[in-house]
């Protein structure tokens, strides 16, 4: 790789301690967030399930990494009938995971070395063991009766379906009732237009924000309110649905961001349920007028994308042309539900060169980057047999979909037994590939994925174009070049990405003594205004004017 950085860069001097840092209501606009899945990031106690003391073990690692934030999937206590999200206790940890003390204890550390912290918050659905719902169904008149959406009949009344196409109204033989769930028939939907439920959700996210907490993601947050009615999906529609994407949606999101501004530094990002090729517009409404709603929301377009610099360029330009004059995107290209972004361009074809393009394109892209676990060392899917398979969704439906535990394997940080995640017997099998791709072997390797990672994002914290500058596309109709000036003030900054297997030549604008800031490759050519690319090759410019 070519930078004007070191090969591995200290981002420690860039970083300070929250509690002397004055009040910045728009961090999250300029940060780098890490998404862990908590039962695969780090195990400290030798039983195979990574926990939060785990992950107060890797503190150090973000820190040197550069990560601003972290998103926690859920940690609190729950049955685990859909890996915690099927929520028990809004107001407690897992045992799984730990204590209440060890999350406190994280809290401080990690405030310590400048991480804040992000909580998963699933507000569509409980565990049926919640105490809400036991109340809920002991009987017609329970007080909590109406906080879970119940229907009185012999029949379903309509022809709802689960998110995997089951029926989602399961019948009660307590009350002799029909309640709804859009997952597993353990996770029913509450009933947000009760005031009582609602208020006593909005306690329990204050708990969490008087405890110190720096914001949430929203789970399937596009979900929470169904149509009062009842009525039956149209057969043949993809957006005209009555049990998600309702108007009332956006009036309990309007409340949210009225309790999260009485904290001027909490943040909020949304996942919009939505099916492939995915809908910014709709993506985008969820943002309001920019402030009124959510900070930010993920467009999941990107995660359908080939591998293919149009199509790249459409889904990104859709999303920005989606958002409200106030609104600020935010990327990412894996996450716990998807799988790992390199297992759709062929894993075995130029990985590690994709995987940099890749963290190029995260981290010089106008929005705020967000990295899942494991992607800033080119983790890939692992293939697990069916007999090791956890995710019920794949237990249910192997071999058609063979679930979501592939994209949630341990985090590989050693070559040793265990691959540095456990002592013990991982609770998914390591990809086979871990004595090669880990943490401590990318760490000595200044052209690993993970030192590209290390210097982009070092690079994005030096560079305010990268940060807060605006985007205009300069390279668009080629399936092969993309290409992107980031600008603010009198800085420019020239991104290229050349997504084929061939050399290829750009032309752009590059005044004499423009500067090569970095590049994923050792050296890139220049001819007057021309710039030859290396196969698969991301390179950044400072344009001189």
């Amino acid at each position: 790789m070519t930078s004007i950085l070191p090969a591995i860069a200290d981002t420690t001097s860039l970083r300070c301690n929250m509690a002397t840092t004055p009040i910045d209501a728009t961090w999250w606009k300029h940060a780098v967030f890490y998404h862990i899945y908590p039962k695969s990031f780090q195990d400290s106690d030798g039983d195979g399930i990574g926990d939060i003391r785990g992950i107060i073990d890797r503190l150090d690692y973000l820190a040197e990494l550069g990560i601003d934030a972290v998103w926690l999937s859920p940690v609190y206590r729950s049955p685990m009938a859909d890996g915690g999200y099927d929520i028990s206790d809004y107001r407690d940890i897992d045992p799984l995971f730990g204590s209440m003390d060890d999350f406190k204890e994280l809290l401080e550390q990690a405030h310590d070395k400048g991480i804040r912290v992000m909580m998963d918050l699933v507000m569509n659905h409980t565990s049926d063991q919640h105490p809400w719902f036991v109340e809920s169904r002991s009987s017609l008149d329970n007080p909590k009766r109406d906080w879970y959406i119940w229907h009185a009949g012999h029949k379903a009344p309509n022809n709802w379906r689960t998110n995997f196409l089951e029926r989602a109204w399961q019948y009660d033989s307590v009350t002799k009732q029909y309640y709804y769930h859009s997952f597993f028939k353990e996770q029913p939907d509450l009933n947000w237009r009760n005031e009582d439920m609602k208020r006593a959700f909005f306690e329990n996210i204050r708990f969490w924000l008087d405890m110190g907490i720096d914001g949430f993601r929203l789970d399937v947050i596009n979900m929470i309110m169904k149509d009062s009615l009842l009525r039956s999906n149209p057969l043949l529609s993809r957006t005209k649905v009555y049990n998600r994407n309702q108007p009332e949606t956006y009036d309990i999101l309007k409340e949210f961001r009225l309790l999260l501004n009485e904290y001027p530094e909490k943040t909020s990002v949304g996942e919009i349920y939505v099916l492939p090729p995915g809908d910014p517009k709709l993506v985008a409404s969820f943002l309001g007028s920019g402030d009124d709603m959510l900070h930010m929301v993920f467009d999941f377009s990107l995660l359908f994308c080939t591998w293919n610099a149009r199509k790249y360029y459409h889904a990104i330009q859709s999303y920005y042309d989606a958002l409200p004059s106030e609104g600020w995107p935010c990327f990412a290209f894996s996450n716990h539900d998807m799988g790992r972004s390199l297992n759709r361009f062929g894993r075995k074809h130029h990985a590690n060169e994709k995987a940099k393009l890749l963290a190029v394109m995260l981290m010089t892209l106008k929005g705020t980057p967000f990295i899942y676990y494991g992607d800033e060392i080119g983790m890939t899917n692992v293939n697990i047999p069916r007999k090791q398979i956890c995710d019920r969704y794949g237990k249910m439906f192997w071999p058609i979909y063979k679930g979501r535990d592939s994209g949630r394997t341990p985090m590989q940080w050693d070559a040793g037994l265990g691959g540095g995640f456990t002592a013990g017997e991982p609770w998914l099998p390591l990809n086979k590939d871990y004595q090669q791709v880990n943490v401590e072997d990318e760490t000595a390797d200044d052209n690993s994925v993970l030192n590209t990672y290390r210097q982009l994002i070092t690079l994005r914290k030096e560079i305010p174009a990268l940060r807060q500058g605006e985007i205009e596309f300069t390279r668009t109709g080629s399936k092969d070049i993309l290409s992107y000036i980031r600008s603010i003030d009198d800085q420019q900054i020239q991104v290229v990405l050349n997504f084929s297997s061939c050399k290829c030549e750009f032309i752009g604008i590059l005044p004499e003594g423009s500067q090569l800031i970095f590049s994923t490759h050792h050296k890139t050519v220049t001819n007057n205004e021309k710039i030859i690319l290396q196969p698969f090759e991301a390179s950044i410019w400072l344009i001189m004017k």
